[in-house]
């Protein structure tokens, strides 16, 4: 990205953070330290935020403690983040799903990275990772699809959206970038 061009939405932005949201797999996590790296922001996974804190992976949170417990921490650790401007911040899946969490959202700027379901499905099929307690042991597919129903209108409650098809992270991040500029023109 020009440097003119990044300068400038850096000022546009004064400070306000970003939210990446989207569904499990949208890239969410491979995007944001890329995105921050260009605008020289921090940057929080609050997946990997919550497992530091609890020393427990997002799995073991949900088989131990359940959901509620999980989403429960998730609106903490979003209560703690606001407090830090020029911040990217890869959300959960889910941390949309309670209202209380939009009012901590609405503090930034909302980006729902919205991923072309096919190659997200493939995507997560071929990940042998343990860390989407929602799909474990489940049609992966039927899941996905009933989980999408549930939170898109949710999600279109964005700032910005995001269309990704199977593009590179960095083409996504500087599609954001683009997308945001436009965005919040003076």
């Amino acid at each position: 990205m020009e440097p003119n061009f990044t300068n400038g939405l850096i000022n546009q932005l004064r400070g306000r953070s970003i939210f990446l949201i989207g569904m499990m797999g949208s890239g969410k996590s491979a995007t944001g330290p890329i995105l921050a790296e260009i605008l020289k922001y921090k940057y929080v996974d609050l997946d990997v935020l919550i497992e530091k804190l609890t020393k427990k992976t997002i799995h073991e949170i949900f088989i131990e403690e359940g959901e509620e417990y999980f989403r429960a921490l998730e609106t903490q650790c979003l209560q703690e983040i606001i407090k830090f401007p020029s911040t990217v911040v890869s959300t959960g899946g889910g941390v949309v799903l309670k209202k209380e969490n939009w009012g901590f959202l609405r503090q930034g700027i909302v980006v729902w990275l919205d991923i072309n379901q096919e190659v997200v499905i493939k995507r997560l099929v071929q990940s042998k990772d343990d860390s989407r307690p929602l799909l474990k042991g489940k049609n992966v597919e039927i899941m996905y699809q009933e989980i999408f129903e549930i939170r898109k209108d949710i999600y279109a409650q964005a700032d910005l959206r995001v269309e990704i098809k199977n593009e590179g992270m960095r083409n996504i991040a500087e599609k954001i970038l683009r997308d945001l500029k436009e965005k919040i023109k003076d």
